[in-house]
């Protein structure tokens, strides 16, 4: 939720990776997130979480990533509507963790990723590695108080998803990406990277040899 004075909206920019970057190592505190979604159709979402630092190891099962959150673990409920631009609307609320836990346990679709933070220039990024049936799924993504314009894109970024819905965590809960994921690199591979050109000035950061694009 942004802390700007643009209320309940979130302005940010998500961009697939082929890999977890190494940078992503200089995170001390992984989070460990686990979220199950109540409702998704047509852009609007309103999801349940529960966050807290990632164990060492863990089962990729639902009940038992929730099992190993134990009592740090941070619970909300969120309502979100369609994206446009890099602008979304998100309204997030505080809920008890153990009313969530049980939420979760109840629901079907399921998202679970282990969260990295890191500040790479004038950006703090999160990088989300997918767990269980959205393996090997990497996405990172940056947000900012507002429209998130002229941004240097750092070189472990292949391509940009910020406007493709079938990266949005509401779809990937019904539809894991582990299904579609052979599918999904043949294409990238033919049609090559895209970035959002709308918003500013993209920066790119120099690739080095042999790196995937």
């Amino acid at each position: 939720m942004s802390e700007s004075g643009f209320g309940d909206f979130e302005f940010e920019r998500k961009f697939f990776l082929h890999e977890v970057p190494a940078v992503a190592t200089s995170d001390p505190s992984p989070m460990l997130i686990v979220q199950a979604y109540l409702f998704a159709s047509d852009g609007y979402a309103v999801r349940v979480r529960l966050q807290g630092p990632a164990p060492g190891e863990w089962d990729t099962t639902a009940g038992a990533l929730v099992e190993s959150l134990g009592d740090d673990a941070m619970g909300t409920m969120t309502a979100k509507g369609p994206a446009t631009g890099g602008t979304r609307y998100e309204a997030e609320r505080s809920l008890d963790p153990l009313v969530v836990g049980q939420i979760i346990a109840r629901t079907e679709h399921v998202v679970a990723k282990v969260r990295y933070s890191v500040w790479l220039g004038e950006d703090g990024w999160i990088i989300d590695r997918f767990l269980a049936g959205n393996a090997p799924l990497v996405l990172s993504e940056v947000e900012r108080g507002g429209p998130v314009t002229d941004l240097v894109i750092p070189q472990f970024c292949a391509t940009e998803v910020s406007e493709d819905d079938r990266f949005r965590n509401e779809f990937l809960a019904h539809h894991p990406f582990g299904a579609w994921a052979e599918d999904y690199r043949r294409e990238l591979d033919l049609l090559g990277p895209t970035f959002v050109d709308t918003l500013g000035h993209n920066q790119f950061e120099a690739r080095r040899a042999g790196e995937h694009l």
